[in-house]
């Protein structure tokens, strides 16, 4: 059993996870702890997951406790409501959507802290992972800076979870941007918030909006009460649409910059004059 690997019976399993029936197993939860530690160990990887799970003690494993507890339940969820119908026992679509959304919350709050405490531990397993290596090739690279420039609520998980984003949005073009601007602190600044913006941008493309911090999700009414999927869907879209424009009027305000510092001709409405023009030279 997957559980018993971090949990000594179903009462440990309980202190981390809210409202688990007294009757449940771990036999039942297996299913859901195979696709939860899948999830896990793909951020994670799996040479940091066994690394926690042989510390005794830990707020590491502790923090991994309560990620795979409330992300193995909010997983099981499809199949609790499929068995309480059977027994003819009425759910209502919000309250098992509040529910889910719960157990995602409480997930997404462990990881965070435990991708927050790896990076401050400076664990040598979690330096070795594909998304620790990636940082080197960014601009940005902490949760840290990432917040500063465009409010995540400190993520350290969502921030984890966009560095493949960030670097498809440098090698989409913003990566020469920064080549032109290096020395230049003033556009550099500006660089890095289109930056942060454009990979916003991207996951709200790709992400569920439930895989989002609070401060974007609350961006969306549904997201905390029900869900109405196409609507959802599309007010993404449109967020990720607006941020895109912004980010390109940003590039095209930096691109005056650049050009002006480096002394070249700046393209404005007066330099596409019509040949009938007259232009007079007074002495």
């Amino acid at each position: 059993m997957i559980l018993t690997d971090l949990f000594t019976d179903i009462a440990d399993f309980r202190r981390f996870a809210p409202y688990v029936e007294s009757n449940v197993t771990f036999e039942e939860l297996n299913s859901s702890a195979l696709s939860a530690k899948k999830q896990i160990t793909i951020i994670l990887s799996r040479a940091v997951y066994e690394d926690i799970l042989n510390t005794e003690g830990d707020d590491m494993k502790n923090a991994l406790k309560s990620a795979m507890a409330n992300l193995t339940l909010a997983k099981q969820m499809v199949f609790d409501i499929i068995k309480r119908r059977k027994d003819d026992i009425d759910i209502y679509k919000h309250e098992q959507e509040s529910m889910r959304r719960a157990y995602q919350d409480n997930y997404f709050n462990a990881m965070d802290t435990l991708i927050q405490l790896l990076t401050e531990g400076n664990s040598e397993s979690w330096k070795k992972t594909r998304y620790y290596i990636s940082l080197e090739k960014l601009k940005i690279r902490s949760a840290d800076e990432f917040d500063a420039l465009y409010p995540i609520d400190l993520s350290y998980l969502f921030f984890f979870r966009t560095v493949p984003l960030q670097q498809e949005a440098l090698d989409d073009g913003i990566r020469g941007y920064f080549d032109r601007a290096d020395g230049k602190e003033d556009a550099a600044g500006m660089l890095l918030r289109c930056l942060a913006k454009q990979t916003v941008a991207i996951a709200l493309r790709r992400f569920d909006i439930i895989e989002f911090p609070p401060t974007i999700r609350s961006l969306f009414d549904d997201s905390t009460v029900s869900r109405s999927g196409k609507d959802e869907q599309q007010r993404m879209l449109d967020l990720a649409s607006q941020l895109s424009n912004e980010v390109q009027t940003a590039l095209a305000d930096i691109d005056l910059i650049l050009n002006a510092a480096s002394g070249g001709s700046v393209d404005t409405e007066t330099s596409f004059n019509r040949p009938d023009d007259k232009i007079y030279l007074m002495a």
